[in-house]
């Protein structure tokens, strides 16, 4: 019979290992929870769909279970028992150290708000109070079998860690919303106070990188407040506001995210818009809609918040952006593009010539003819710089002001960002020789994508001169059931043009070898990384 100091001891460094383990594998879960906006539906949505199950925790603790349940057989079995369990906590140790943390890691960081906090550690309490549980049952009921069963009972745990943050959102929930609206008020009346010029963005891709263009150039004109980065949420908008807008900033860009049917026009009642631009309507975010007409509806809402004396801005080379200006109009309503075929244009851009510096373009506006210059690359991005140009030139703002800021431009960090390179920072020398010299240009295209900007990325890839063209990339999501379609067909393209494709991760990894086969690549052409 096992000694009571032994059990407790061993069950004591199971909790402990288990607990430590737990704050880890949570934080990182917290990231993905608080990118989907608190929406316990779409994170749990989120967690079936990439598999986050857990692993190599649940192959730790098994095999921990396992062998304690061996040792019962030994001579000595108490000891050795504690020693397991030593054995095993070392294994959570060391996989809980080694997680990336949220905080410094990944495409959209961890922000630790007083929310995430709360969230995070009513979770953590609620996990803990399962762990003693657990662990006391198996002290009372299983006798000499407490250390195997308290060890097996760990691969549920281990599961959990997820479902104790839903179940936190939703205690939390009420008190929550009680909050939000507090605060959400306090930004309202702050707008109020100062009547800046508002201006809603959204868009399926491009409303970060036209928010920030809009900024510069306005900014260039007068006091000019955005959000930083891709802050776009109702609650990320109202934080900002409250702390960083002034009574100096005469315009109030505010990125618009559609997270779900309502959302738009849940922010539109915290900031009303008198100026609307919809860069684009798109599959992009198809998984998390479900179909193109529920994103059509999601983006409507914007221009549904322009009042009829107010400005909308659409890009007519999009047919749902199209139909949102044609349904929605305001007292002046602007379509921009570069593909006049399909109807009416007010802004239309031409004679483009790109090289790694930026692109030369020609505008045409209000019967009048331009010459301009952007350093950005790729018809995404100068769709973008277009939309700007005839939002601000809507303002009152002479075109040659614009298009002279305009000049200043930079794109945004990973948006199809030129950087170069000396060769020597990515091939080192053979046989004790000197690397070669020059420079490698590399297209910085990793913050997201989409069908038309994965398309974009190539076509300006294909335009570069010289070398070899390698393409490293992880393929598209949230494409619903068109993932798989779109996936293939970028690949048939990145064939024509790459001289080698490097895959990174296992998502869309099937798709994107069947197109680059289809497209006439060997297997020597194509890498994998996972």
């Amino acid at each position: 019979m096992a000694n009571e100091f032994d059990l407790i001891l061993s069950l004591a460094i199971t909790a402990n290992a288990s607990l430590y383990f737990a704050y880890k594998r949570t934080l990182r879960y917290l990231q993905f929870f608080q990118q989907e906006d608190y929406t316990s539906k779409r994170f749990i949505n989120w967690y079936v769909q990439n598999k986050a199950f857990d692993r190599a925790g649940s192959i730790a603790v098994s095999i921990t279970a396992v062998v304690s349940a061996c040792v019962l057989l030994a001579p000595f079995s108490t000891w050795l028992n504690i020693a397991i369990s030593l054995m095993g906590a070392g294994a959570l140790y060391r996989i809980a150290s080694g997680e990336e943390d949220p905080l410094v890691s990944g495409k959209i960081k961890l922000k630790m708000t007083a929310r995430a906090k709360r969230i995070l550690y009513l979770a953590l309490g609620l996990y803990l109070g399962a762990l003693v549980a657990v662990l006391c049952c198996c002290y009372i009921f299983a006798g000499a079998q407490a250390v195997t069963a308290g060890w097996l009972l760990q691969i549920a745990l281990v599961q959990s860690h997820a479902l104790w943050l839903v179940a936190a959102n939703s205690i939390l929930d009420p008190y929550e919303r009680g909050l939000q609206e507090s605060f959400a008020n306090e930004a309202r009346a702050i707008l109020k106070k100062h009547k800046p010029l508002v201006i809603g963005i959204t868009g399926s891709y491009g409303k970060t990188s036209t928010k920030i263009v809009l900024k510069d150039v306005l900014g260039a004109v007068s006091p000019t407040f955005t959000t930083p980065g891709s802050i776009n949420s109702y609650m990320g908008v109202t934080r900002e506001i409250r702390e960083r807008l002034k009574p100096e900033h005469k315009y109030a860009v505010i990125e618009m995210g559609a997270y779900y049917r309502g959302s738009i026009a849940k922010m539109c009642s915290l900031t009303p818009p008198n100026v609307g631009i919809i860069t684009s309507i798109g599959v992009m975010h198809l998984e998390r809609f479900g179909s193109q007409e529920a994103v059509y509806q999601a983006k409507s809402e914007l221009a549904k918040a322009v009042p009829a004396d107010g400005i909308l801005v659409c890009n007519g080379d999009n047919e749902f952006c199209r139909r949102v200006a044609a349904e929605n109009p305001k007292k002046v309503t602007l379509l921009y593009g570069m593909e006049p075929d399909k109807g009416h244009l007010d802004a239309i851009m031409y004679d483009i010539r790109s090289d790694e510096n930026g692109s030369k373009f020609k505008v045409k506006w209000q019967g009048s003819e331009y010459e301009g210059f952007a350093g950005v690359l790729g018809r995404p991005m100068l769709s973008n710089i277009l939309g700007s140009f005839t939002l601000v030139c809507a303002l009152g703002i002479p075109p040659q002001i614009v298009l002279a800021a305009l000049r200043h431009v930079k794109t945004e960090s990973n948006r199809l960002e030129p950087v170069r390179a000396p060769i020597s920072a990515f091939a080192s020398g053979k046989n004790g020789k000197a690397p070669p010299e020059g420079h490698v240009l590399r297209l910085n295209d990793a913050y997201n994508s989409n069908p038309i900007g994965f398309a974009a990325a190539l076509d300006v890839l294909a335009s570069m001169p010289g070398g070899r063209k390698v393409l490293v990339t992880p393929g598209m999501i949230e494409l619903g059931d068109r993932q798989t379609e779109e996936n293939k067909n970028a690949a048939v393209k990145a064939a024509k043009v790459c001289d080698l494709v490097v895959i990174v991760g296992s998502t869309n990894k099937e798709s994107l070898q069947s197109g680059l086969q289809e497209g006439g690549f060997n297997s020597a052409q194509i890498k994998e990384y996972a």
